[in-house]
């Protein structure tokens, strides 16, 4: 019989390891001609995948054994192989006995003497799988045991029902009579099926706390899960299906997982992880207590009534993780670049007046007498705003409205229409009257009334609001807002925190050929689209086809369809009508009484299409439309992504919105990788990979699939364009200096254009090449000869991780024409150093320098560079997603909280890199023993694939105060590292952490490290287990909103 290692190869998928047996085998099926693929391993893997080879070798090898005693030569294997891995270590070997023993038991002590533990019938450490089968223990009792023999008991459920809690209630009440072992329960609202009793017999128990989820349009916890923890290391916990209901526990057909922390570790600790993190989510779920029994009552009532017409708020005043980006990125744009003109945009429905509202609360803190006045254009509106308003200030008698009649007796913080404040009104009041102004819907602001208002009114801060800055008559409201847009809500983050429906987006093979259609000012020609759209019967006919495929019940179905002209949308309504699909065309011209009963009818089921030009962009909403189709190519991003939101909107039964695109052959300059980056919420470099592996990366509950041609249709195009690439961006440099009769700033042409840095900055061969290079290639700056152009290139372009802070300011300092004494009496050496290294990446003494501030001499012999590095640094502000602390009380040390650095910068910030040396170090910690300091950098994507179990969860976020770090494998608790990080604040040892997502850069043209946040100072909280030791962190400042949710990697999406 043919061992396993002789068996032919079946073709198919593998994750083996390659062997000398393997690769004799795959030889001979490549001198066969077959195509065999090899990849590297990567090394961050590689111990896991070793681990998993030898460990079913072992097994084979110990099953194999025979003779006399078997038992006792299986032993003796063992302690060989032990002695061999402790030689390798020089640690003493530990050494198995025989014959084999087990210890299953160290009782605890209690009151009447030693306590029974009794181990649940499937052990505690071998996973498996409980199915309800006839030899299967059941769940409930397998359940009772486990609470029984746990140090602590973690659980999630959707839902409980005391049909099963009374069932598990005996069990409870012993493990927490005890009066050491933590009950943790996370539940939701779903479907209202929780019953309030099991919620108050759960937090009746000792050392129990409850938290909740209140899910009323679509559920975000479905998840059934236990967690028993056990200080022996002996852990255990089921993932499955059975909620917490009588038939779940005993006689449904239930599927559960039992994982034990023995044989699956990697599994246990990302349920454990998972769970600490919902924990500790505190925008999602929220303590129950009860003083708060009456509403959660109320919400399960409206939720098995499947009632949301209620506008409730939540009980915690706080912001969402991804609202709290947009306000960090308002204070970027007010404190760094002292812009205070500020235009958010976001899709309706996403919170934009809670933004506001959070914003205006921060700037009141400091201005406690601010005076206020919001401008919408609906009275609904303001009535909702208001209240927004004065939930989150906590002030029950802010504001006055000023529309219909009402009018304001204080005019201090004002709600009015914007037909209130006419002419004759506007007159009366002083631009300086009011310091902050919100415009909400802020796309009319092109209107006569509205220019009036952003014309006369001077706040001290102004604030716009709307999901259309682009409207359908070219018109753009940016150019109030200093030209640009300060914050956006990103359509995934909307979708992930379940503001906005799910979206299934196909690709459809359209035969249509766009390729040699006119294409002037980055559009098609509108008159040449009308034509080949219009009149076009087979494409129609395929229109038809492709939605009774994708949609095949109709009688559900809320539409609208977008069309390039009022023949194509009059002709495409006649189509549908003809087709028993009754529909209508809509225009701009169409009265706002057609237009407010057609909105009607669609909602009724009466209409199931409405085909629109140049409509239905901006300001409708119609939440029942459940399918979109864009029957045109629509050029800007912008307006597609308005159309697409007309579809997003929550209604009660909505799961999702299927979008129809029809994908035919594109002109070159068409741009699809902007849009499938902005439904995908990957990079526009990473479209092309995420389109060949099937987009894995979406917003929950999305699907992105494109029919076979289509497919083909869209990969040409991005390939094309990225031929066409560099030629474009030279046309648009050229473009812009006719505009602005000079070359444009770096940062001008960044806000204009948005280019790949890769575009403006490349390496060829040795040689780099950047921004005034690009200038000179495209024949609008003169050339030049810099002396040290590409090493001081290839440091500038390696510096737009720099905001603000201090040794930002050295750097545009070092820049400038500061006499360089000044510049020493201002900034400390170390920051020199910093700046030194990150520009030369050379000591300052193999550079010939005899002091530090010499190479400010040395940067400044390039003139051309260092207005390179002005601008970089001009641009890196602009870029900045959260504000710099510049609270730092570590002046030896002289970084910024929430500074980016490379980690030459921080090693020299430390002292480790100085005048004549510099320290390597690879690893991810150093201490520094004569500064008492520790150095902790992390990685979090440790691994360079795109997922990866084994080491994805060594290090995360909690929350934005707590965070999980894992110790190098070789640090035990007891060990001289370990004690001085369990006892560093005795000691006065300090710990600072360092955080990146990846070790590279990603599409960084000079494939540069990337740097690392300065998360703070961090101290210790707990932690568990040895060698390695996982740590459990806490900061001394908040991580920003957009680092949390880049570090947040088992938690509820951000």
């Amino acid at each position: 019989m043919s061992s396993p290692e002789e068996d032919p190869l079946s073709p198919g998928l593998y994750e083996r390891l390659v062997d000398r047996l393997l690769e004799k085998r795959l030889g001979d099926l490549e001198s066969a001609s077959v195509k065999v693929d090899r990849v590297s391993v990567d090394s961050a893997e590689l111990p896991f995948l070793l681990s998993r080879y030898l460990e079913k070798r072992l097994l084979s090898a110990l099953r194999t054994l025979s003779g006399e005693s078997p038992d006792n030569l299986r032993i003796a294997f063992a302690n060989r192989i032990l002695a061999l891995m402790a030689a390798s270590s020089g640690e003493s070997p530990p050494e198995l006995f025989s014959p084999a023993a087990m210890l299953v038991s160290v009782p605890p002590v209690s009151s009447g003497g030693f306590s029974v533990l009794e181990p649940p019938l499937t052990g505690l450490s071998e996973s498996t799988l409980l199915t309800g089968a006839p030899d299967d223990p059941s769940l409930a009792s397998e359940l009772d045991k486990e609470i029984r023999s746990a140090d602590r008991i973690d659980i999630l459920m959707s839902f409980i029902k005391w049909s099963g809690l009374r069932i598990l209630r005996s069990a409870l009440l012993d493990a927490t009579d005890r009066g050491t072992v933590p009950v943790r329960v996370l539940t939701t609202t779903y479907l209202g099926a929780t019953e309030i009793a099991c919620l108050d017999f759960l937090s009746s128990l000792p050392g129990a706390e409850v938290r909740i989820s209140f899910d009323e349009h679509r559920t975000r916890l479905h998840a059934k899960a236990w967690l028993f923890e056990r200080k022996s290391g002996f852990s255990t916990a089921y993932v499955g299906s059975s909620n917490i209901s009588n038939p779940a526990l005993t006689s449904g057909l239930e599927w559960n997982l039992k994982v034990t922390e023995e044989d699956q570790p990697g599994v246990l600790e990302k349920i454990r992880g998972t769970f600490e993190t919902y924990w500790n989510e505190a925008s999602t779920f929220v303590p129950y207590s009860s003083d708060r029994k009456a509403d959660v009552q109320e919400i399960l009532a409206r939720s098995r009534n499947r009632d949301d017409s209620s506008d409730s708020l939540p009980f915690d005043i706080r912001p969402y993780p991804f609202q709290q980006e947009i306000l960090d990125r308002l204070e970027v744009e007010r404190e760094v670049n002292g812009s205070f003109r500020n235009l958010v945009v976001s899709a309706t429905g996403t919170g934009k007046t809670v933004i506001a509202a959070f914003d205006f609360r921060r700037f009141r803190e400091k201005r406690p007498d601010a005076t206020f006045l919001f401008v919408a254009h609906r009275k609904e509106i303001l009535e909702q705003s208001l209240k927004h308003f004065r939930h989150i200030l906590e002030d029950r008698n802010f504001g006055e409205l000023w529309v219909a009649g009402s009018r304001p007796v204080h005019v201090r913080h004002v709600f009015a229409s914007i037909q209130s404040l006419d002419r004759a009104e506007l007159d009366r009041i002083s631009p300086e009257r009011f310091d902050y102004v919100v415009i909400d819907e802020i796309h009319h602001g092109m209107a006569p009334t509205y220019r009036r208002l952003l014309e006369t009114l001077k706040p001290r801060i102004l604030l716009g609001l709307t999901a259309t800055p682009e409207r359908s008559d070219g018109l753009d409201v940016r150019r109030y807002f200093n030209d640009r847009t300060a914050a956006e809500i990103r359509l995934g983050e909307a979708i992930d925190r379940n503001l906005l429906c799910p979206f299934h987006y196909f690709g459809i093979t359209d035969e249509v050929d766009y390729r040699n259609l006119r294409w002037e000012r980055g559009q098609y020609d509108r008159r040449e689209l009308e034509k080949v759209l219009t009149g076009n019967d087979l494409r129609n006919r395929s229109v038809l086809r492709a939605l009774r495929e994708y949609c095949p019940d109709l009688s559900g179905v809320r539409g609208i369809g977008f069309c390039v002209g009022v023949r194509h949308a009059e002709e495409m309504s006649d189509l549908f009508n003809r087709a028993g699909i009754p529909s209508i065309a809509l225009s701009a011209d169409s009265s706002r009484e057609v237009r407010d009963a057609v909105s009607a009818r669609i909602s009724s089921g009466e209409l199931t299409f409405v085909f629109v030009v140049d409509l239905y962009n901006e300001g409708i909403d119609i939440p029942a439309v459940d399918t979109v189709l864009f029957l045109r190519p629509t050029e800007s991003l912008t307006i597609f992504l308005q159309q697409l939101g007309r579809g997003l909107r929550q209604r009660w039964g909505k799961t999702h919105l299927t979008v129809l695109d029809f994908v035919g052959h594109m002109h070159e300059k068409f741009d699809f990788s902007s849009r499938l980056s902005a439904l995908s919420g990957q990079p526009a470099y990473r479209i092309q990979k995420e389109i060949e592996e099937g987009f894995p990366h979406l917003p929950a509950g999305c699907v992105i699939q494109l029919e076979r041609v289509a497919r083909a249709h869209v990969l040409e195009n991005i390939r094309k364009a990225l031929s066409f690439r560099r030629h474009g961006w030279l046309e648009k440099v050229r473009d812009m200096t006719a505009d602005l009769n000079r070359p444009p700033h770096l940062r001008e042409f960044f806000r204009a254009y948005h280019p790949p840095l890769s575009v403006l900055y490349r390496k060829e061969g040795k040689v780099f090449r950047g921004w005034k290079r690009f200038l000179v290639e495209a024949g609008v700056f003169p050339d030049f000869a810099d002396p040290n152009e590409a090493t001081l290139t290839r440091g500038i372009g390696r510096m737009l991780h720099l905001s603000a802070g201090r040794y930002p300011d050295l750097l545009m300092a070092m820049a400038g024409d500061d006499a360089v004494e000044e510049l020493e009496g201002r900034f400390p050496e170390r920051q020199f150093l910093m700046a030194h290294y990150a520009l030369w990446d050379e000591t300052p003494e193999k550079m010939g320098l005899e002091r530090i501030s010499e190479t400010v001499q040395r940067l400044r012999k390039n003139p051309v560079l260092c207005d390179e590095l002005e601008e970089m640094l001009e641009l890196a502000k602009d870029l900045a997603l959260f504000p710099v602390l510049g609270i730092s009380r570590t002046e030896d040390v002289p970084l910024d909280v929430h500074g980016t650095y490379t980690r030459n910068e921080i090693l020299a910030a430390a002292g480790l890199f100085g005048f004549d040396r510099r320290v390597d170090v690879r690893e991810g910690v150093r201490f520094v023993p004569e500064a008492k300091l520790d150095l902790l950098f992390v990685t979090l994507d440790k691994s360079e694939k795109e997922y990866s179990p084994s080491t994805m969860y060594e290090d995360y976020a909690l929350s934005d105060r707590l965070f999980h770090w894992q110790s190098q494998s070789t640090t035990g608790e007891h060990s001289p590292t370990g004690q001085r990080y369990i006892h560093h604040r005795e000691t006065g040892h300090r710990m600072f952490l360092f955080l990146r997502k990846k070790k590279k850069t990603a599409n960084h043209p000079f494939q540069v490290s990337e740097p690392y946040v300065f998360a703070g100072p961090v101290f210790y909280r707990s932690h568990q287990g040895s060698r390695p030791m996982n740590v459990i962190w806490e900061l001394a400042y908040p991580l920003p909103a957009h680092l949390f949710r880049e570090s947040a990697r088992l938690g509820v999406r951000m």
